[in-house]
């Protein structure tokens, strides 16, 4: 899930109000500061919890490095995963309050239903849960949402998923 910030000049009242009622969640005018334009970045990053690495003290955190295809817990154990693992994991991750539905899992991947069968994500969703029930300590689970989609649920309330490019 990533931020849209619309980027105008002179506005109208009602293309503002349109382009939040289209999706937009922050609009700037023109000239644009850059400072503005960083924070209002970065305050999006803060609502998704995506932009400071965990600190130590802090809630349970679980870690995504997508380029190495690593899945940290917060007990340090690691998770090798394959890239399509990554990719879902990532989309899952990005969207820790709202079920991510196969359409949008198949998007992530790049795969439409003319090339691969939809249910390949369930086989993908399986490796994943098997690979996340090996680990000894802290846990959490992927669920399926019926008609809905995929999430991931926390065991513990203070739970947070970070990813990663790196």
């Amino acid at each position: 899930m990533l931020g849209i910030v619309v980027i105008g000049e002179q506005l109208s009242e009602d293309a503002q109000e349109k382009a939040l009622h289209d999706g937009a969640d922050y609009i700037l005018h023109k000239p644009i500061r850059q400072g503005l334009l960083l924070a209002t970045i970065r305050s999006f990053l803060r609502r998704l919890r995506i932009l400071h690495a965990p600190t130590a003290g802090s809630a349970e955190a679980w870690t995504l490095y997508r380029r190495r295809g690593t899945l940290v817990s917060p007990h340090n154990e690691r998770v090798a995963l394959s890239e399509r693992e990554c990719a879902v994991l990532t989309t899952l991750f990005l969207s820790p309050h709202f079920p991510v539905s196969v359409e949008h899992l198949m998007h992530a991947l790049n795969i439409t239903a003319e090339i691969i069968d939809p249910h390949r994500i369930d086989t993908i969703i399986y490796r994943l849960r098997k690979k996340l029930g090996q680990l000894a300590h802290a846990r959490f689970e992927i669920r399926n949402i019926y008609g809905r989609g995929f999430i991931c649920v926390a065991m513990k309330e203070s739970v947070v998923f970070y990813v990663w490019d790196g």
